[in-house]
């Protein structure tokens, strides 16, 4: 009976040791905080870009992604917006919905009207070394930082 009940207080033991150390699908614990939390710039830019617009959850990540983000914001019109550490928007997710245009570099707004009229940008991800943005129409275009059209990303 013994063995049985330290194998039981072990299995247990086990599952919560397991449990307390499991850090998650991207290993990388995360907070939810408060909006007051986000940097200052953070905070701007949504008032700015989307006035009247609450906040449904704000994401610390205790590490930042390899995108460099580090706080995960979704709002009430369904956006998701990731910042860096000093509160600059690495990409922007309107879920389908168009991302408003003052957000989009003019070199590659002028692009999109020329040879994409009839679609907007439902997604735009400042990459390190590239701009990345979906269209409404599901195309996704690369651009250099300068805006400058690279390809068609599949």
């Amino acid at each position: 009976m013994k063995k049985i009940i330290l194998t039981l207080v072990t299995a247990v033991s086990l599952l919560f040791l397991a449990t307390a150390c499991d850090s998650g699908e991207d290993g990388n614990h995360d907070s939810v905080i408060s909006a007051a939390d986000l940097p200052k710039s953070a905070s701007a830019f949504v008032t700015t870009y989307f006035p009247g617009i609450t906040y449904l959850t704000v994401k610390k990540h205790n590490i930042p992604e390899s995108d460099g983000s580090v706080y995960e914001v979704k709002l009430s019109n369904n956006f998701e917006i990731d910042f860096d550490a000093n509160g600059n928007w690495i990409d922007i997710d309107g879920n389908n919905q168009a991302i408003p245009t003052d957000l989009i570099p003019e070199k590659i707004q002028n692009y999109l009207t020329a040879n994409y009229a009839n679609q907007f940008v439902t997604s735009i991800d400042n990459e390190k070394t590239s701009i990345e943005v979906e269209l409404s129409n599901n195309i996704e275009l690369v651009f250099d930082l300068q805006g400058n059209f690279i390809r068609i990303d599949k």
